[in-house]
């Protein structure tokens, strides 16, 4: 058999039936599942925090900007899936190959981007839940920080969080569902949040300066673009999501003789094209598997883009009209004001359901971060490939803890220090990551197994607007903008 996968063209095995038929809202359900963790992994930030607070300092006016950044990210997490569905082969052990330069420089580029960015999310929501809970008049930011990095950490090691992920998702589900409500409670001007869907330049509220001198002090671009790299994650996490459809088995990755044939592909020269069958029938088995990647995707994404226009709007309406901000020691503190809005009772399950979210949050990071560790590192080493993701798990464990204990004695608060990694890591290497994506599409997928016209155009759109949106945020971050 190794032989045979050696000499002969590499065929996908038969797609399910429900895959055979047209996309539906039925098969995308079927196949909702990495992009379910993923989505979880940025309700704690990304909408409960970001959301909220860019609603109430701009208003409505950034609505547009939302929209375009999760379409992005969409159009390169689908990409990035539907190479692994129909090759087998992630594409970062590709992107080791193809480019011209030294022997896997763009993954490396990408790897260190992400891994360096670990630490501060699991410090930054740590310590967003540990001022919430010295907020309540509980103890100690920095000591709760600390103690929800370890406990998280062991628990995910150890694996003693499932018993409780069922409960987190249920009152998830009911904390997203009553922030619904409480946008429809709140009655918001329909018209202007229709209005924030076309593009302008957002600015401040003029009471901001006013009240909160520190948020007005960062650039509008800085504070803009934190949000959008916050939103759906970033290459800290995509990296490792991809990795996580080895589990899935969608596509090539189920095939009998995958060890093999991953091998087979690794030792392809930099302008070989991937020996897929081109076979009409193979193509075609090809081209269906990918729906189940397109399915968890538009799931995924379009669950976060219900999630962020609830926060923002609520953030608008809400808060916004307070003239308060999610900010230093409020960072979770005002949106209580979300769920009091619909009775004053349902406070006690914001603060029940809050914790459930960031822990839930900073427990369910550790295992992506050791997906994404790894499926870096194994691009540009065998060694590391053929040992496997559980080699790397307590190496990347010992150092996510123990940098981010380090920040969190930093005395920084959440929003310092996840910017630099949003800006870098949450949209710049969005960016470099696309176009590795469309070069790996064009030069080592046989035509019938590339991205759909719709889908590269996407990815294209996605290459320029993140690379030049994480650019200019970062000049603006750095403070050496000539403008």
């Amino acid at each position: 058999m190794q032989a045979e996968v050696e000499r002969e063209a590499i065929r996908i095995p038969e797609p399910p039936e429900n895959l055979r038929g047209r996309m539906s809202l039925g098969t995308a359900l079927t196949f909702f599942g990495p992009g379910a963790i993923i989505a979880s992994l940025t309700i704690g930030s990304g909408e409960t925090v970001f959301a909220t607070r860019v609603g109430a300092v701009f208003g409505y006016a950034v609505l547009w900007t939302a929209f375009i950044t999760l379409i992005a990210k969409g159009a390169l997490i689908y990409a990035s899936n539907h190479y692994i569905t129909v090759t087998g082969e992630h594409p970062m052990s590709r992107f080791a190959r193809i480019f011209p330069g030294p022997r896997g420089w763009f993954p490396i580029l990408i790897g260190v981007i992400g891994i360096a960015s670990f630490p501060s999310f699991a410090s930054g929501l740590s310590v967003g839940l540990g001022t919430y809970f010295q907020d309540l008049g509980w103890g100690n930011a920095q000591v709760w920080a600390i103690g929800l990095i370890l406990v998280a950490a062991a628990l995910a090691y150890l694996g003693g969080y499932e018993p409780l992920e069922k409960v987190q998702i249920a009152i998830v589900g009911l904390l997203i569902l009553l922030v619904l409500v409480a946008m429809f409670v709140t009655r918001p001007d329909w018209l202007a949040v229709l209005g924030g869907l076309i593009p302008n330049i957002p600015e401040y509220q003029p009471w901001v300066a006013e009240k909160y001198p520190d948020v007005a002090a960062r650039p509008v671009f800085v504070e803009l673009v934190v949000f959008l790299g916050s939103l759906g994650g970033g290459m800290y996490d995509y990296v490792g999501y991809t990795g996580l459809l080895r589990e899935k088995r969608w596509g090539l990755l189920g095939h009998r003789e995958i060890d093999a044939i991953e091998d087979r592909i690794s030792n392809l020269g930099r302008g070989e094209r991937i020996p897929l069958s081109e076979r009409p029938e193979d193509v075609s088995n090809g081209r269906q598997w990918t729906r189940a990647p397109l399915g968890d995707t538009i799931m995924s994404f379009a669950a976060l883009g219900i999630f962020t226009i609830a926060f923002l709007v609520n953030g608008v309406t809400i808060l916004g009209a307070q003239q308060q901000v999610p900010a230093e020691d409020k960072i979770l503190t005002y949106q209580q004001q979300f769920l009091e809005a619909i009775a004053p009772i349902f406070r006690y399950f914001y603060i029940v359901a809050i914790i459930m979210v960031f822990f839930g949050t900073i427990y369910a990071l550790w295992e992506v971060y050791n997906r994404t560790t790894y499926e870096s590192l194994g691009a540009v080493s065998e060694r590391v490939r053929r040992g496997g993701a559980g080699r790397l798990r307590p190496w990347v464990y010992l150092y996510v803890a123990a940098a981010g204990i380090l920040l969190v004695l930093t005395g920084l608060d959440l929003v310092a220090l996840v910017t630099p990694s949003t800006i870098v890591g949450g949209i710049l290497a969005g960016g470099i990551y696309s176009v590795g994506l469309l070069y790996a599409d064009r030069v080592a997928l046989p035509p019938g197994y590339r991205l759909g016209t719709v889908a590269r155009v996407l990815l294209i759109g996605a290459a320029i607007f993140l690379t030049l949106a994480g650019s200019v945020a970062l000049i603006d971050y750095l403070g050496i903008a000539p403008w």
